[in-house]
């Protein structure tokens, strides 16, 4: 009788010290997920507005208020012809031909251009 009772009071404690160690992992695995969750939502929002700082510095309005920033320290007597941008091809299309674009000089003028390589 008194194997039983210590075995009986073995199984108790056994159970109940597993039953304590589970809940407290349980806690421990809530709170880690809760921090995971708090730092998803901090990049989710760093991604949300990286997304729209990039949308607005690739429209057209940000680029054309930069052309005219540009252009208004534009003197035509002096200046006209060393405003140039060249916009190399992509990697997919031919790599001999190049798009210059000036921003001061007419459409005229710009047929007109020629090219002194390096």
């Amino acid at each position: 009788m008194r194997g039983k009772l210590i075995i009986l009071l073995i199984l108790f404690v056994t159970i109940g010290f597993f039953n304590f160690y589970n809940n407290n992992r349980n806690v421990a695995y809530t709170r880690k997920l809760a921090d995971f969750e708090k730092s998803y939502n901090a990049e989710k929002n760093i991604n949300t507005e990286l997304v729209v700082e990039h949308g607005e510095l690739r429209s057209g309005k940000h680029i054309a208020s930069l052309v005219r920033v540009e252009m208004s320290q534009f003197i035509p007597g002096n200046e006209q012809g060393n405003v140039i941008y060249v916009h190399e091809p992509a990697k997919k299309s031919s790599s001999k031909g190049y798009c210059i674009i000036d921003l001061v000089a007419s459409r005229a003028e710009a047929k007109n251009v020629n090219i002194i390589l390096d």
